[in-house]
């Protein structure tokens, strides 16, 4: 995963043509090294979470609404470090899964060195059983939600911006300088700011 101060990683997918009306799911976000990870919704009005549910994360913020709160979507901060950044990297990464119905969008997170990683997730099976892989990280159910309505075809974006909207407003909180001075100026401190995937399988 992308390192570093000044970076904002992502694994994410959306409709870009019809955006926010198609909706936009987040699985892997952060910036600055500022773990932990946040799975995230947005869409057009009409799509609230419940602030209780079956998930093993925090919920942030419950209105998926992208005209609202600048943007910041109803999203899930995991509930371990080793979901993003620094400590991700350390712990040798670890397993992302998505599942998206006409019921629900689910997202759960592995570490490495978890015992719990379903068999077909960690050896890559040619099918999966979702209703093995425990409680989700992030559960973003259909009760104040029409996911048919808000979430049509997707195209999966994997991206990493330096600086940007949200990395460069919140950088004085954790990183030195300026976020652009400290871009351009440090070329050396992004050695380790790439995505290495080992897979990236697609279940229908």
């Amino acid at each position: 995963m992308p390192q570093g101060c000044g970076t904002w990683p992502a694994i994410w997918e959306t409709n870009e043509a019809s955006w926010p009306y198609g909706g936009e799911v987040d699985i892997l976000e952060g910036v600055n090294d500022q773990a932990p990870n946040a799975a995230t919704l947005h869409t057009g009005p009409g799509c609230v979470m419940p602030a209780s549910r079956p998930q093993t994360g925090t919920p942030t913020q419950l209105d998926c609404n992208a005209a609202i709160n600048g943007n910041t979507g109803c999203g899930v901060k995991m509930n371990t470090d080793l979901s993003y950044g620094p400590s991700f990297n350390n712990n040798r990464g670890g397993w992302y899964a998505v599942e998206r119905t006409t019921s629900f969008i689910k997202v759960w997170f592995w570490n490495r060195n978890d015992g719990s990683v379903p068999s077909d997730v960690r050896n890559g099976g040619s099918s999966v059983n979702t209703n093995n892989w425990g409680t989700p990280s992030a559960f973003f159910p259909n009760d104040s939600c029409d996911i048919q309505q808000h979430f049509s075809a997707h195209n999966i974006i994997i991206n990493l911006t330096l600086c940007g909207q949200w990395a460069g407003a919140v950088y004085p909180a954790s990183c030195p300088s300026t976020c652009d001075d400290f871009v351009n100026n440090n070329p050396s401190q992004f050695v380790n700011a790439y995505f290495d995937l080992a897979s990236l399988r697609v279940y229908s």
